[in-house]
């Protein structure tokens, strides 16, 4: 069946051909949308701006000249919001219109709102008498809203959402609309067509400022901060420092793009103490990303001591042209910038023994060398936390006493329970400045979000993250990102066994 269609042509229609019935604007020369008497060219522009020749309008679609225009407005929105959310919508790249409406509420009218929902709440909770987690949310977060106000913290106001599409043709329009509804979807937003509206949906998205639809969602201050255009939810970083990576949505993995958001540089050493942090599961890319991280630490002018049970790093060493070590024992030369302890040819009965005399090496040389900024990596760290005093004692004491000799530590492990069931694990976390949290498994989330207070949304984003996605924790800050390397550092950091075999064929 075909959709009907009404059809407003430029010329306004008259009545009788008197100009009797004509309304004050036609009068004046205006028809609708400013289109009044024609010219030669079919149109009259009003003040400056052209208007279309006709306008043809369907249930969910408008054609003005030769485009397209479809509106839609979000209906349903996510129960937590942080800052830069929208951004995937925001810099979407397809031809879209998106206007945001932002009412304010007075606090009087917003205090009457929340204790009439409140009186709600509990009148169903008690009525039911069975527990619905669902009205015990919303009831706990009108309560909170409404001390919020009381208080003078916190305002209401009422926000629209609408974005119109265009395209040369409808179907055409209706692909756009269904990438859009997709995109719309992974932010857990509910994109509905102003069906029989699609004329006033249009005129809400133009620059007149006026919103025909009124389709509203009350927030409160800070979640309406979070939906303001131009703010983000990337972390500013530091000015010197170096690439951790570009800023990614925590509402939405990117499995194959670059990161769309601005690269985040971090200086460790501008921090209370110079410590790191990884913590990812199997497979994740904690080992790949702490070799970018190493490389261009190296280049800044840092040295960097590694202690690498698994050889992983000697390629990276001998490309930056550093000492490649297998006695745990020896003591580098005093010139080399880049010394990897490299252990993977270490018998599995002597390996906890080799890390712990290459920690002692390490620490001499932090101990006793000259003071400069240094960083010590040690990867599987779950060889020092579990059954290794030696070790154990070593790690501590560059733990606590390496930032006053210009020294970070970086940590690099994949359990949790590890960490947490040490007092050296928990002196790991705590002297930290820096937290790098990569993809979780599920079983492990619960833990990890207890231990980091994260958010139910960045909880989800950890463990649907795609490799080398993940959060990164400065102090108070915290950003999604996804750590990003050049070809040449790619080729040094995969350790992916079928990834070196095509490398190596090639």
């Amino acid at each position: 069946m075909r959709s009907p269609r009404r059809r407003l042509k430029g010329r306004s229609r008259r009545s009788g051909g008197s100009g009797k019935g004509r309304s004050d604007q036609e009068q004046q020369g205006k028809g609708l949308f400013g289109i009044g008497k024609g010219n030669g060219a079919g149109h009259t522009p009003i003040d400056g701006f052209p208007a279309p020749e006709a306008l043809e309008i369907t249930p969910r679609a408008v054609k003005a000249g030769d485009t397209w225009f479809r509106t839609l407005a979000i209906v349903g929105w996510p129960r937590e919001v942080s800052a830069g959310w929208l951004q995937p919508l925001l810099s979407w790249r397809g031809a879209a219109d998106i206007a945001l409406y932002f009412e304010p509420v007075a606090n009087d009218t917003a205090a009457r709102h929340l204790q009439k929902q409140r009186a709600r709440f509990s009148s169903s909770l008690s009525k039911t008498g069975i527990s619905d987690p669902m009205t015990e949310v919303a009831a706990s977060d009108a309560e909170d809203i409404a001390r919020s106000i009381a208080r003078g913290e916190s305002r209401l106001f009422r926000l629209g959402l609408y974005i119109t599409l265009r395209a040369d043709t409808l179907e055409a329009l209706d692909a756009e609309t269904y990438k859009v509804k997709v995109l719309c979807s992974s932010l857990l937003l509910d994109a509905r067509p102003t069906t029989y509206r699609a004329l006033e949906g249009w005129l809400t998205t133009l620059p007149l400022g006026a919103d025909q639809i009124k389709r509203r969602r009350t927030f409160d201050t800070k979640a309406g901060a979070d939906c303001f255009p131009f703010a983000t939810g990337e972390m500013v970083g530091h000015a010197s420092g170096i690439l951790f990576g570009r800023g990614v949505s925590r509402t939405r993995t990117e499995a194959t793009s670059g990161g769309g958001g601005s690269p985040i540089f971090v200086d460790r050493f501008a921090l209370p103490n110079h410590n790191m942090l990884i913590l990812a599961s199997s497979g994740a890319g904690k080992s790949y990303t702490a070799k970018a991280l190493t490389g261009r630490s190296d280049l800044q002018g840092d040295e960097v001591l590694i202690v690498d049970p698994d050889d992983e790093y000697v390629r990276l060493t001998q490309a930056l042209g550093g000492e490649v070590i297998r006695d745990p024992t020896q003591q580098p030369k005093e010139d080399s910038r880049v010394v990897c302890y490299a252990l993977g040819e270490t018998e599995e009965a002597g390996l906890h023994g080799a890390v712990g005399q290459a920690l002692g090496s390490v620490w001499q040389r932090v101990d006793k060398g000259p003071v400069r900024r240094r960083q010590v990596v040690v990867d599987e760290a779950y060889l020092m936390l579990r059954e290794n005093p030696e070790a154990s004692y070593l790690l501590w004491a560059l733990i606590k006493r390496s930032r006053k000799r210009l020294c970070g530590l970086t940590i690099i492990t994949q359990d949790l329970a590890d960490v947490l069931s040490t007092t050296l694990g928990e002196s790991i976390i705590n002297n930290a400045s820096i937290h790098l949290l990569l993809r979780q498994t599920e079983k492990a989330i619960d833990g990890i979000g207890s231990a980091f207070g994260l958010s139910e949304g960045e909880r989800n984003f950890l463990v649907a993250a795609p490799q080398g996605q993940g959060l990164l924790l400065v102090g108070g800050e915290r950003a999604a990102l996804k750590v990003v390397t050049s070809q040449l550092e790619h080729g040094l950091c995969v350790t992916d066994p079928a990834a070196l075999l095509v490398a190596a064929n090639r």
